[in-house]
């Protein structure tokens, strides 16, 4: 009896201190608050401020060395290579090469748990413990929590001697180091981009009174990783011409100068792009660029420079141009009277007179007093330019820095979508200073025979920058390569996993036209979360190298870790070691053009490594990136 009555008293405590036990989801250190969550503890980090880049994890234990330690900022992971852990004065530091977390941003930091055989438990303070959001709250019972004092019998079934009791001490969860897989873990699903467009755009794009350079500002706190930045520049036609990716994080200026624009006018408007595809944009904005060293006054009607014979001519505060040019811009039917040196312009219902020499005009009949009369230069009648444009209905400014009058008689109407944004045609020459473009001219020495070459290009919208870059040097890379040598093109998104159905592979060629053309087939869109399945794209690479003499290359480009079966189970079909096997057994060179550091430089340098081939810094194959 004595016997079954400690058995019952045990189970009955054992029971209770487990319900404690699992009913205790949270509990707080110092400033922080540290959450279970299965077989792992979640702390949360002082918020985000712009600045701040080493963040304190206060906790009533010591994290073990080496522990694997997974940093969030917003839900949305930061890669392993980006930050630095300090075990012994427990802080975590981002690296500079990543902005630190916006202002308001909440941060947190996850860790595993595993069971020991220490006894107590340290990481719990007991009277602050809150349950998790939408847990039920369970009163806790008031019991001791030193579980050293608690025996828990393995198999209460079966009876020991009532002086001997069968006993083993309770396992208590504890951070702990598990098997390391080079940190590599699948990232968080993106938060898809949802930002109105147009006048509602939150953010703001100025050009300094000087005219030299312009700014931009986002005012946004949840600017996710994965979203891109741009400033987009359209000429008179609405043709895009330039990209400048910026960070989004700080207010970026940049000089007008970096960007090469001949006389004109542009649109410039801002646009950011989330790996999905998914984008919003602000209203373009009319910017006139006028290079004329001896500022001669340039005109622009409705966004088109206007070539004058005789050019505008500033008197008494007036500028004057050539009656008929300005008038049939204008939309206006226009008459001479010689004889009474008279101009009569029609538009619609409205009638304009204007007589040579005389200050007195005439809007359907009705007297209007000018400042400046028009008059006869140089053998062309000018008349006020200001003054016929307004009675026309156009809008009218003064551009001081520019020194040029823009003139609109409606507001512009220039496309946002991805499909009106395909960059034009660029002499290759004529942009080399702005991109640093030596990174396909440095890789084209290194062949010292004919090749073929792949090229296997990550497609996802945040390539944009990059894929404009590959399109504007692939033919002079193309040129100085060995003779013989062929080109074939294998682009990728995410997620590869079943039938290849995002990969592309476009033929081996050895025309440079139609690799060119090849290339310009290709829209990035898409994405989904970071990584991407740039693993498949190799293989397929592989498997297409025809069997010839040449050497073999591959030219792998992307800006995201790729998904590796190890790590991202159900998203990849090889892990990092089976293609480097493929690689070594088929004798492929194998160059990458990523980022210089983080989780995407670690996966490919062994790959490089292994292979003969150079790594390359992404952020110098862009066009117009803002460093």
């Amino acid at each position: 009896m004595k016997l079954k009555s400690m058995m019952f008293l045990l189970s009955f405590l054992t029971i209770l201190v487990g319900l404690f036990t699992l009913c205790t989801e949270s509990v707080h250190a110092a400033n922080s608050t540290v959450f279970r969550d299965g077989d792992k503890l979640k702390l949360t980090l002082d918020d985000g401020n712009g600045v701040n880049r080493v963040f304190k994890f206060d906790l009533p234990f010591t994290i073990k060395p080496d522990t694997p330690i997974r940093l969030y900022s917003n839900y949305i992971e930061i890669p392993p290579g980006d930050f630095t852990i300090d075990y012994a004065n427990s802080t975590i530091s981002i690296a500079d090469s990543r902005p630190a977390p916006y202002p308001g941003s909440e941060n947190h930091i996850e860790f595993p748990i595993v069971t020991t055989m220490e006894g107590t438990v340290q990481s719990v303070d007991e009277s602050t413990v809150t349950p998790l959001a939408g847990e039920p709250k369970v009163t806790q019972p008031e019991v001791e929590t030193n579980l050293k004092e608690i025996p828990t019998p393995s198999e209460p079934e079966v009876a020991q001697p009532v002086d001997k009791p069968k006993v083993i001490e309770p396992q208590v969860t504890q951070p702990v180091v598990e098997p390391k897989v080079d940190q590599e873990v699948d990232e968080s699903p993106e938060i898809p981009l949802s930002i109105p467009s147009g006048e509602n755009f939150p953010g703001t794009f100025t050009i300094n009174s000087s005219g030299t350079s312009f700014s931009v500002r986002l005012k946004l706190k949840n600017i996710q990783p994965t979203y891109t930045s741009y400033v987009m520049v359209k000429n008179a036609d609405a043709q895009l011409i330039k990209r400048i990716q910026f960070d989004p994080e700080t207010t970026f200026s940049y000089p007008l100068s970096n960007l090469n624009l001949s006389t004109g006018g542009y649109y410039f408007y801002i646009k950011m792009i989330d790996q999905s595809g998914n984008s919003a944009a602000s209203v373009p904005q009319f910017v006139p660029i006028n290079n004329n060293k001896a500022q001669q006054v340039e005109v622009f009607i409705d966004g088109k420079l206007q070539q004058y014979e005789q050019p505008a001519t500033s008197i008494s505060g007036s500028m004057l141009v050539p009656f008929r040019a300005v008038f049939e811009a204008l939309g206006a039917k226009v008459k001479w009277d010689g004889a009474t040196k008279t101009v009569t312009a029609t538009k619609g219902n409205t009638t304009i007179k204007l007589t040579v020499g005389s200050r007195d005009a005439y809007i359907n009949g009705k007297l209007v007093r000018l400042n400046a009369a028009p008059r006869l230069i140089n053998g062309k009648v000018m008349v006020p330019i200001r003054f016929v444009s307004e009675a026309l209905g156009a809008k009218v400014k003064w551009n001081i820095a520019a020194q040029s009058v823009v003139i609109f008689l409606a507001p512009p109407q220039v496309l946002t979508t991805s499909e009106s944004e395909q960059l034009m045609e660029e002499n290759e020459n004529d942009s080399e200073s702005q991109s640093n473009p030596t990174i396909l001219k440095k890789m084209s020495t290194t062949f010292s025979k004919s090749t073929d070459i792949v090229f296997v290009i990550d497609v996802t919208s945040s390539m944009t920058g990059t894929l404009d870059y590959v399109r504007q040097k692939v033919k002079g890379f193309v040129d100085s390569v060995p003779a013989g040598s062929q080109f074939a093109v294998v682009a990728f998104r995410d997620i590869n996993l079943k039938a290849d159905k995002d990969l592309e592979f476009l033929e081996f060629t050895n025309d440079k036209n139609k690799l060119k053309g090849n290339l310009n087939m290709l829209h990035p869109s898409a994405g989904g979360d970071l990584k991407e399945s740039g693993l498949e794209a190799i293989q397929l690479a592989i498997s297409k190298f025809p069997k010839n003499s040449n050497s073999k290359t591959i030219i792998f480009i992307t800006d995201a870790p790729v998904h590796d079966k190890n790590t991202a189970l159900g998203k990849a079909r090889f892990s990092v070691d089976e293609i480097n096997e493929q690689l070594q057994k088929n004798g492929v060179i194998f160059n990458a053009i990523v980022p210089a550091n983080g989780l995407a430089n670690k996966q490919m340098k062994k790959l490089v490594d292994t292979n003969e081939g150079t790594m390359y810094d992404i952020k110098e194959a862009k066009l117009n990136l803002a460093k």
